[in-house]
């Protein structure tokens, strides 16, 4: 079945657990959806699917917020806060995306 069947399958099934629609497409999942790349919704995701894409994305935001508010900081540690608050943001979306489909009882991506 191709990518886009699978994919209106996956959205309607979303739509009726009543999953609000920032949570069925962050903006990291609209961000690689438009750059072409074809992204399985985080709720069909593996948990370290989940966990490296929020990770890669939180990271960077971290890096400049820490950078951005913290004028009397050094650079290592703002690498150390960034990178550790980056990473546990990711854990913390990756658990959330694995337990709402356990949740709401999601089909599996490969049954859709």
């Amino acid at each position: 079945m191709s990518y886009s069947i699978k994919l209106e399958a996956a959205l309607r099934e979303l739509e009726e657990a009543k999953i609000n629609k920032i949570n069925v497409m962050p903006p990291p999942y609209r961000l690689l959806r438009k750059l072409g790349f074809e992204i399985v919704p985080f709720h069909y995701n593996s948990f370290s699917s989940n966990f490296a894409i929020a990770s890669v994305w939180y990271i960077p935001i971290s890096f400049a917020l820490v950078f951005w508010y913290l004028d009397d900081i050094s650079i290592t540690n703002v690498f150390a806060f960034g990178l550790f608050s980056g990473l546990m943001l990711g854990v913390c979306t990756a658990a959330y995306y694995s337990n709402s489909a356990k949740k709401h009882k999601l089909s599996a991506w490969e049954q859709l």
